[in-house]
């Protein structure tokens, strides 16, 4: 993506005649999180079977920026990072039906995010305790 965004700049700056190459300064970057595939299918597994499969889907890629791979990075420890869905399933649904998911459907960084508080909590803490018990029951 900063590749484009250079390239694209750099084009730019060309067709406008201007008489110096851009330059970029970059503020904020984080790592590229990357599931570990192993553990990815261990707990979508997991989740599948406790959650109902219907209910568990792949979160795709995402332009997110986050640090949490840093920490299992420095530890060299794998890891997935899922998402935990907390849209009113009504307000979801209906967005859906309609082909208007990212118009209909704010996200966490929305003035309009309005999460439903249940069952987005129990769900994420059940993630959280089943991912957990995965790796260390017995």
């Amino acid at each position: 993506m900063i590749d484009s965004i250079e390239r694209m700049t750099r084009a730019e700056c060309k067709a406008s005649g201007s008489p110096r190459s851009p330059e970029s300064e970059y503020f904020d970057q984080y790592p590229l999180t990357e599931n570990d595939p192993k553990v990815t299918e261990i707990i979508t597994s997991t989740f599948r079977n406790y959650f109902g499969a219907e209910t568990v889907l792949d979160l795709g890629q995402v332009t997110a920026s986050e640090d949490f791979s840093h920490i299992p990075d420095a530890l060299r420890t794998p890891y997935i990072y899922w998402g935990v869905g907390c849209t009113y399933p009504e307000k979801y649904e209906q967005a859906r039906k309609a082909g208007r998911v990212e118009q209909d459907v704010p996200v966490n960084h929305s003035e309009f995010f309005a999460p439903a508080i249940q069952p987005t909590l129990t769900a994420g803490t059940q993630a959280l305790k089943v991912a957990a018990l995965t790796y260390l029951a017995k």
